[in-house]
């Protein structure tokens, strides 16, 4: 059993409530206007406290940047390469992973895997809708 933090809670419930999968440094502006002494360091130590929890996923956008997502089941996202912005795409790709791996069982770089696949991240990169618009 874990111990209680208000500062943990406060921001789970910020990511909750968000759908821009925020960098810790969003996270925190968020989070400060509640609680106005919490440091920098507290929101990256609970963002990764929830995030070895499974209760948040971390995404690496290839921004060099951690965003964090608080919808923990699988799902892919889409980078937009102009403005950053990270997009949750619900798509059933991850239909029966097995079957991928036993299709490329062949290929050189699947040859040696005994493993079981129980998820799959993918990042898609493009343009957003809001970009093209502009």
């Amino acid at each position: 059993m874990r111990k209680y933090s208000f500062q943990r809670e406060q921001i789970r419930k910020d990511l909750i409530n968000r759908t821009d999968h925020p960098t810790a440094d969003m996270v925190y502006e968020s989070v400060r206007k509640g609680i106005p002494n919490i440091s920098l360091g507290t929101v990256y130590r609970n963002l990764h406290f929830l995030a070895d929890h499974n209760e948040l996923k971390v995404i690496h956008a290839g921004d060099g940047k951690e965003h964090f997502d608080a919808r923990t089941t699988n799902h892919s996202h889409f980078v937009c390469d102009e403005c950053g912005s990270v997009i949750d795409l619900v798509m059933d790709i991850n239909k029966d992973n097995d079957d991928i791996v036993a299709r490329n069982e062949d290929k050189d770089f699947i040859e040696n895997f005994k493993g079981v696949i129980t998820s799959e991240e993918i990042i898609f990169h493009g343009v957003c809708e809001n970009c093209i618009k502009k």
